[in-house]
């Protein structure tokens, strides 16, 4: 009974998860299941701090169940690089206020700390793209991106930093993909030149997907493409199919058959800098 009103409550929150849009009945229990696991799993570290740093043990089910979710959509099709994930404690700390997130060091409203190996982000910022019809700005995807820039999926442990996802390095192991590493280097490549001729004034190459400030290194390239991939991927997929095609391998799945129309924010602010 109480499994079933779980479930229950998981599945009032499908419309956080644009993958939902495209699964069968099947898949769809399967994920409520895996969002049910991911929640309860030893090493889903979710904390929940208010002002003076105050450990608080009273954490919604909404923020349980959706930072929970958020790894299971990303990682639905690639449960192997999730349990390689979640091999060892992964820490999030979700702040009451700006004010507590300040308190304990948060910078810019979402980070990950590689100091102590967690994403830090306000509590409202989970829930702030979500109130028009399609889900919108994520920021802890975006934090995500540089979580897994850190994760060595060879070991299991956050040391790495190398600018490349699990599944991207040829030490990760039976994880490694070479076909995705092969794509994401060459569709990250023609990102970067698109970019660097934008920034020399030459406006006959296609506008480069992310904004600028993803190419100031490789840790927020990885972070903005993963939100791209995830809320704008026919606009990606138009734009640079081969690194479009590097997502696909590595995670499984094509997000296009999740999004009829894409969030058009991203798209558009990235737009603005010509």
């Amino acid at each position: 009974m109480q499994h079933t009103l779980i479930i229950t409550h998981i599945r009032e929150m499908d419309r956080y998860f644009p993958i939902t849009n495209m699964l069968s009945d099947y898949e769809i229990d399967q994920f409520h299941n895996l969002i049910l696991n991911i929640s309860e799993h030893a090493n889903f570290d979710l904390q929940l701090i208010g002002e003076n740093k105050t450990r608080l043990s009273d954490i919604p089910n909404a923020v349980r169940y959706l930072v929970a979710g958020h790894l299971a959509e990303v990682f639905f099709y690639r449960q192997n690089i999730l349990q390689k994930f979640l091999s060892q404690p992964r820490h999030f700390q979700i702040y009451t206020t700006p004010e507590a997130f300040q308190q304990d060091g948060g910078v810019y409203g979402g980070c990950y700390n590689p100091s102590r190996e967690c994403i830090q982000l306000v509590m409202s910022r989970l829930f702030e793209g979500f109130n028009n019809a399609l889900p919108g700005v994520c920021p802890f995807l975006h934090e995500l991106g540089h979580m897994l820039d850190f994760f060595d999926a060879g070991s299991g442990s956050m040391k790495r930093n190398e600018g490349l996802y699990p599944g991207l390095n040829p030490k990760d192991g039976d994880l490694f993909n070479s076909h995705a590493r092969d794509l994401f280097i060459t569709g990250k490549r023609l990102e970067l030149n698109r970019y660097l001729a934008r920034l020399h004034g030459d406006l006959t190459q296609p506008l480069p997907i992310g904004h600028p400030y993803v190419f100031q290194n490789d840790g927020e390239f990885l972070a903005g493409y993963l939100e791209m991939f995830f809320r704008n991927p026919n606009y990606f997929a138009k734009q640079n199919i081969d690194l479009f095609n590097a997502y696909v391998e590595l995670f499984g799945y094509d997000t296009r058959q999740a999004w009829q129309e894409d969030f058009p924010h991203y798209v558009n602010a990235n737009k603005s800098f010509i």
